[in-house]
């Protein structure tokens, strides 16, 4: 149970249990809405604010463990930084699966559908290691007038 405790202790292993808790809003909020509205752009619209406020809060409080004397402005950043990644994600979707899928097609040997998956893959691990570090270095950074 000590090796537990300590486990916990770490920030990136806290991360990433938030990170799958945040999903696990996302989801439930996802079918929950689904099956209130039958509309999939609401229903994602709904998914993903619940889980950027989620993933904000949890962050925040328990992984990042910020004090601020702004609020607004911390939330902002964080909402903007999950926007930018999204529209990267949609971008490089785009790019690589819309428009040219021969490429990584050819370079890697997959089938179109192997490749999606494999792209779907690396776009998220990328993205999950860059909201840590935007979160960690100008999200939640430590506040000088704070800690001095």
């Amino acid at each position: 149970m000590k090796k537990l405790m300590n486990l916990f202790k770490s920030e990136t292993v806290r991360y990433l249990i938030f990170g799958v808790l945040a999903t696990a809003v996302y989801a439930f909020v996802k079918w929950l809405t689904w099956q209130a509205w039958h509309s999939g752009w609401g229903s994602e619209t709904a998914a993903q604010a619940s889980s950027i406020i989620f993933a904000f809060f949890t962050n925040k409080l328990f992984v990042f463990k910020h004090e601020s004397s702004n609020l607004l402005r911390d939330f902002i950043n964080f909402t903007s930084g999950r926007i930018i990644l999204l529209l990267l994600s949609i971008f490089i979707n785009w790019w690589f699966i819309d428009q040219h899928p021969d490429i990584l097609m050819n370079l890697f040997g997959l089938s179109k559908n192997n490749m999606v998956a494999a792209l779907n893959l690396v776009v998220q691990v990328l993205i999950i290691v860059i909201n840590y570090l935007y979160s960690k270095f100008f999200v939640f950074k430590k506040d000088k007038n704070l800690t001095e």
